[in-house]
């Protein structure tokens, strides 16, 4: 009775395969890279318009405490 016993359920397998191929991730084509100039016109006119929501909030907010601690 020379034998190891092995406390491990884990199958031993011969190689380490794996299950991913080349096949599964393709480099976009030139075509799929370029941005559409209306996409980009849309995206700037998006942060436009949040940046001057955000400029009139804040300057409405510096009047009204200019105007609570100093009075109109």
């Amino acid at each position: 009775m020379k034998q190891t016993a092995s406390h491990s359920n884990t199958p031993v397998f011969a190689e380490n395969h794996s299950c991913t191929k080349p096949v599964l991730y393709q480099h976009p084509t030139a075509e799929e890279m370029q941005v559409s100039r209306w996409a980009i016109f849309w995206a700037n006119a998006k942060d436009f318009a949040i940046f001057i929501a955000t400029a009139f909030v804040i300057w409405f907010v510096i009047t009204l405490a200019l105007v609570y601690f100093f009075g109109g």
